[in-house]
């Protein structure tokens, strides 16, 4: 999985980072210009002799767009670049804006590369409270950035589409809104990452796009997708709660007060549309699952 992400990087760094040899694996590489790779692993940060230069980067986003950065402009001026495995390739550097939007970011001084693993089963104690009654709970799985809700959505899904034979819950059609393509790492058409037999998967729209071609043109049970919180996607998901589908979705925060704070979230969740809360941390490692709120009667269920 780590190969996927070292054959972008120059050779002297994919040779130090293989080196780290962590047996937790490694989730992160950080590359800032004139400062030394610093390789994160699960508990501890790893100081790589090698010090980072401009053209390094500039190599990473070549071999990354594949001798073509006008074709991942638009992932640069959002800020991160996804590539094949699901990993995310985050970018700094000076903004050039134009009407108030971002139409380019030159200078680029640092990088965070942060990779993807598919967990099979690291769902599974979220599987009772989403699974209630033989039906799905509509969800918001919410935690700060780098906790793990992508990895367990991803799990979710393909859990809620296969079906959990222990519980007698036989599996659903689930619609994947993967924008980013980070959930099932879609490459040429086809996902590289198991979401499930059942799931159909539209990626590289808008979500809140995405969200209602899916639950018009494809008859899902469940609708999923990572970090919703714009009020286009509060829309389109009011539109798939009319629709009668239901929904499991991600977004950052680190409490229902937290998320609350966003306007449009919190209409929905003042309106009843959704029924829990899953909140996570990094606590005891991502996935660190620390409280579900049972939205209808906000009874607390500590873990």
């Amino acid at each position: 999985m780590i190969e996927e992400i070292l054959k972008f990087l120059p050779e002297q760094i994919a040779t130090e980072v293989r080196s780290v040899g962590s047996k937790d694996g490694i989730n992160e590489i950080r590359l800032r210009v004139n400062r030394r790779v610093i390789v994160i692993t699960s508990n501890i940060e790893v100081f790589l002799s090698y010090v980072v230069n401009l053209h390094d980067l500039l190599e990473i986003l070549v071999k990354v767009s594949r001798n073509s950065i006008y074709a991942i402009q638009n992932d640069i001026n959002n800020g991160f670049v996804v590539v094949k495995g699901g990993h995310r390739i985050g970018i700094c550097g000076e903004a050039v804006m134009l009407n108030g939007d971002i139409k380019n970011i030159k200078n680029i001084n640092s990088m965070n590369i942060r990779i993807a693993r598919q967990m099979i089963g690291c769902a599974d104690n979220l599987m009772p409270y989403i699974l209630r009654n033989n039906t799905i709970e509509n969800t918001l799985i919410v935690s700060p950035p780098g906790c793990g809700k992508t990895t367990m959505l991803r799990d979710v899904i393909r859990q809620v589409s296969n079906g959990v034979k222990k519980r007698n819950f036989y599996g659903l059609n689930v619609g994947l809104v993967d924008e980013r393509g980070e959930i099932a790492s879609v490459s040429n058409g086809f996902a590289n990452l198991d979401v499930g037999m059942r799931t159909d998967i539209i990626s590289n729209a808008p979500k809140h796009i995405g969200m209602e071609m899916i639950v018009r043109s494809m008859g899902v049970s469940v609708i999923a997708t990572d970090e919703v919180g714009s009020m286009k996607d509060i829309e389109a998901i009011k539109y798939a709660s009319l629709s009668g589908v239901k929904m499991i979705f991600t977004m950052h925060g680190s409490s229902v007060d937290d998320i609350k704070r966003k306007t449009g979230i919190k209409e929905l969740i003042d309106n009843g549309l959704f029924e829990e809360v899953i909140i996570l941390s990094g606590r005891n490692g991502p996935g660190t699952i620390e409280k579900i709120e049972k939205l209808n009667s906000m009874k607390k269920e500590v873990v």
